[in-house]
């Protein structure tokens, strides 16, 4: 793969689904992890000044070698000083010597107890220049005859240099397992990551894994986070990563989320991931306009798992209508706004062919001013592995106000072999680092039994947030010009279960009239809320456009709750009553 040297990443469009490999709640109380780069001001340059070698890579670009190296000096003097006016020369194994060019940016002097970064780079026509062994300083007096060179430093390198995107660090000391916290001071001495969570998605553009960690800063200090990057590694192959958050910032003792996403191909399992830090290089053309040249230089590699951490087990069980537990981090549903599933059902379908599992959750604002009613994507996974995503209804409102409660309505698409058992319900943000989505909340449920909804023993229908007591029903039959028309004399009591704010079309019941075949001659919807509702009391319903012109008793009256989806009607049988 041909060396990254200039990274512009394409965002994926992301509908992602959670394969949890590490426990956030455990990784945020880890210790800090080992240390992952250089001493600083390992070697002695001058008197005042100390260095490091921050990086050094060698890679090839087509037919041509690149070799970029950074240092860091050290002013440990009490006043300015200014750069030694050193050569940069780097020597391989086989003992050729190359000097490298200094960056037009570089600085010139460093201040009282400061530190400065110089960045050099060098192109090679020998595109196979063998292993660079030595980073030297050189002092060369020019104005002798011949030139005079002296030895200042040298630093062997052998082992570190970084060979482009496509490398190994081989390193011990920088291979890090899954869930282990890291650092990486050649940026920043108290921050500390912790990959915490894999998300996985198939996507137009192909695979896409979207990769959590935790950063924090343990310093005293307000930082931000610096920038850096993690790529995906498989069969001896890189594929780039994008960091989501353009800025984080972390006070000291604070945590938060960041996100990279990794687009790899069809067919393709990352293995590993490489962190690295990016690195540039200025040079001047001719027309005295700078040129930039951008590379990055791995710093750590991290083990990914071979299957999940975490089964559906681990994940706790749901009792409906409890409060769901969010993870703490997230930045969708605030620490005031109540969640809770209160109805899961599953319901038959306008087409043949296919199922619909109806979730019903009550948001509630504890606190005291309106908030946004957030906009959660919910996922349903079987127990074969299978994921569906839900599509929610129209809501009445998109702010939640003070003290009230409002239903939201998701709508899943199942196989008609769905049995509903063994479920785990999967809430994720696709707002905060859109386009991608990340879990905030996860449990065990399964769809309501026909026990668990009740029966029509004590005539008590269930269409929540509404409960309608069925007093007694008559039909009749009325002959015309036009063929038989049903009359149907309902006598209900309607209440409201919970005091929830629900919108129009968040649950209607539907009256069907079947023959003694099993045959749908007639149906009817009635709203519950909204124009035209059912309302308590005695009131008529009339059945028209009759699929028969013949005279049809005994009939069966079906009710169902009827809700309509993004796929059509969805309807749970709640009664079935005949002549």
């Amino acid at each position: 793969m041909k060396p990254t040297w200039k990274k512009s990443i394409s965002a994926a469009l992301l509908s992602v689904s959670l394969v949890m490999t590490a426990s956030p709640a455990a990784l945020l109380a880890a210790e800090a992890g080992a240390v992952a780069q250089s001493v600083r001001g390992e070697y002695a340059l001058t008197q005042s000044v100390r260095a490091d070698v921050k990086s050094i890579s060698s890679e090839r670009a087509g037919d041509s070698t690149r070799i970029g190296a950074v240092v860091r000096l050290y002013n440990e003097g009490g006043r300015v000083t200014r750069v030694p006016d050193y050569e940069l020369r780097i020597k391989t194994t086989n003992g050729l010597e190359y000097t490298l060019q200094p960056s037009a940016t570089n600085a010139r002097a460093i201040q009282a107890k400061e530190k400065v970064e110089l960045s050099y780079m060098l192109t090679l026509d020998d595109g196979n220049t063998t292993e660079i062994a030595e980073l030297s300083w050189v002092e060369v007096d020019e104005y002798v005859y011949p030139r005079k060179e002296t030895p200042v430093l040298n630093v062997p390198v052998t082992g570190t240099v970084w060979h482009g995107a496509d490398s190994e660090i081989a390193d011990p000391a920088m291979m890090k397992v899954w869930g282990q916290p890291f650092r990486l001071p050649v940026l920043s001495d108290t921050l500390q990551y912790t990959p915490v969570t894999l998300v996985n998605e198939k996507t137009p553009q192909g695979p896409v894994t979207v990769i959590t960690l935790i950063a924090e800063n343990t310093g005293t200090l307000t930082e931000t986070v610096p920038n850096f990057n993690i790529d995906g590694k498989a069969d001896n192959r890189s594929f780039a990563g994008q960091r989501a958050e353009k800025e984080v910032t972390l006070k000291p003792g604070e945590k938060k989320y960041m996100h990279y996403g990794i687009l790899a191909e069809n067919g393709v399992v990352l293995t590993s991931l490489n962190v690295l830090t990016p690195e540039s290089f200025v040079q001047l053309g001719a027309d005295n306009k700078p040129a930039v040249e951008s590379y990055a230089v791995g710093r750590l590699s991290i083990a990914l798992p071979s299957n999940d951490t975490i089964s559906a087990e681990m994940l706790p069980a749901y009792e409906l209508r409890n409060r769901i537990v969010f993870d703490p981090l997230n930045k969708l549903v605030d620490k005031e706004t109540e969640v809770s599933l209160v109805d899961l059902s599953m319901n038959e379908s306008e087409t043949a062919g296919y199922k619909t599992i109806i979730a019903k959750f009550i948001v509630k604002n504890t606190g005291e001013n309106p908030v946004p009613l957030p906009a959660f994507q919910a996922e349903l996974r079987n127990a074969e592995g299978y994921r569906y995503t839900g599509s929610r209804q129209t809501v009445v409102s998109e702010q939640l106000a003070p003290k009230l409660a409002y239903l939201v309505n998701y709508a899943f698409a199942v196989p008609s072999s769905e049995t509903g058992e063994n479920l785990l319900m999967k809430l994720q943000d696709g707002q905060t680092i859109a386009p991608y989505n990340i879990p905030i909340a996860g449990f065990k449920t399964a769809v309501a039994t026909k026990e668990a909804e009740g029966n029509t023993e004590n005539n008590v229908l269930s269409f929540y947030p509404y409960s309608v007591k069925l007093n007694s029903w008559a039909l009749a039959a009325q002959g015309g010009p036009a063929g038989y028309t049903y009359k149907l004399k309902l006598d209900t009591d309607i209440t409201t279960v919970d005091d929830v704010v629900a919108g129009a079309g968040a649950a209607n019941m539907k009256l069907e009239l079947h023959d003694t075949l099993g045959r749908m001659i007639a149906s009817e919807t009635v709203p519950l809320s909204g124009m035209n509702k059912l309302i308590s009391g005695a009131q008529f319903i009339m059945f028209q456009n009759l699929r028969t012109d013949q005279f049809e008793w005994p009939l069966t009256l079906k009710i169902y709750e009827s809700i309509q989806t993004p796929a059509g009607e969805a309807k749970r049988l709640v009664a079935t009553l005949k002549q």
